[in-house]
């Protein structure tokens, strides 16, 4: 079928494992060609159902997630966000209103200089670049000790919580906040999911031609804005991504 007769819209159907559940998908999807950030809705919705399956496994196995509105021990950590994620935070920034969004970008321009300050910023950009998941979690234990918040925090709470990164949603822990706040992590017990969505959003950002894994800190979003769209792949039909994230996530 040529591009030019492909229907406007299709249904897509599918049924994947996810853990101990079976998860049924009906959706009707556009032929119309987007970025993967327009695609985010559905990506969080799906990552939403994952986390809870993993909820409920955990707590069949007796834990219980000790993660609550209000606690914000987590919020100061060094958060990967897909490529994809950081134009679509970049954009909520930019429809804020001006006294907001002087506030926010205040925020991110503080703990950037923090991290230069600290010395950590070349070191981290290697580790980025590089995908090195050992020094990755080095550089996140210094970075947890600078005592950061993520510029997003408002009284200990997500100010954008329905729009947080996937990897936010995905982190849980069964274990007292307490240890979060002092970055234990030998005592800090983390939720393993059955799936996760976010390495699959970090694979489709990423641009073959572009250097880099298709994340990035969240730290780094404002100064990294210019080269994520300018490097974002090109438009596709919303169904044929769609087809190819459900590959990603049924392997």
């Amino acid at each position: 079928m040529t591009e030019q007769n492909r229907p406007q819209a299709e249904t897509i159907e599918a049924e994947i494992r996810i853990g101990s559940e079976s998860v049924r998908l009906s959706a009707r999807i556009s032929n119309d060609p987007v970025h993967l950030h327009e695609m985010l809705p559905l990506f969080q919705h799906l990552t939403n159902k994952v986390v809870e399956i993993g909820i409920k496994e955990a707590e069949a196995k007796g834990m219980r997630i000790s993660c609550r509105s209000g606690c914000g021990a987590c919020c100061s950590q060094l958060v990967p966000i897909s490529e994809a994620e950081g134009i679509a935070l970049s954009d909520l920034i930019g429809a804020m209103p001006t006294a907001g969004q002087t506030e926010i970008r205040a925020r991110f321009s503080r703990n950037m200089a923090a991290l230069r300050q600290a010395g950590l910023l070349e070191n981290l950009d290697r580790a980025v670049l590089d995908n090195d998941r050992e020094r990755l979690r080095a550089i996140g234990i210094d970075y947890f000790k600078l005592n950061m918040p993520c510029p997003f925090l408002e009284n200990q709470s997500c100010s954008i919580h329905p729009y947080r990164p996937l990897s936010c949603r995905e982190f849980l822990v069964a274990s007292d906040p307490l240890h979060c706040a002092r970055s234990d992590p030998e005592r800090v017990e983390s939720v393993v999911l059955p799936k996760r969505i976010s390495p699959i959003v970090y694979t489709m950002s990423h641009q073959k031609k572009q250097p880099g894994k298709g994340f990035l800190p969240l730290t780094q979003l404002l100064t990294r804005e210019p080269s994520l769209r300018e490097g974002q792949p090109s438009p596709e039909p919303a169904v044929d991504l769609l087809k190819r994230f459900l590959e990603k996530l049924a392997g």
